[in-house]
């Protein structure tokens, strides 16, 4: 296995733990000492951004990824995402992740609303 594999199967693994099995202990884990958020949307510091998590762990939400993309220590995950309380038909996100030492250290994220109707037929995924 490549570290870039590696690296695609350490960041699907955290969303895995995430979002389906809620599990905040195992994403813990995978969070660098060092870590640097540069997305507006959730605070930086690996402390700060494990509270952020936990709110939004409690709130709901899910994740479909449609693609991982993985390129040595950067990994980019591309999903829909519907958030707490969100009865309309989600987000679609795509983040980067930087890993060192086989954990996540670095995020990037950019995100927008799902269009109830596009003028595009084949969709946003």
């Amino acid at each position: 296995m490549t570290d870039a594999e590696r690296n695609k199967e350490i960041v699907r693994g955290c969303y895995e733990q995430f979002f389906v099995h809620r599990r905040l202990d195992a994403v813990a884990d995978a969070i660098h000492e060092k870590f640097v958020q540069h997305s507006p949307d959730a605070p930086s510091g690996r402390d700060a951004y494990l509270a952020h998590l936990r709110e939004a762990a409690f709130a709901g939400g899910t994740c479909d990824i449609k693609r991982i993309i993985a390129d040595g220590d950067f990994v980019a995950v591309h999903h829909h995402m519907t958030l707490r309380d969100d009865d309309g038909p989600g987000l679609a996100v795509v983040d980067l992740w930087r890993l060192e030492d086989g954990k996540l250290v670095e995020h990037w994220d950019v995100e927008q609303p799902v269009p109830a109707a596009s003028r595009v037929p084949n969709g946003m995924f």
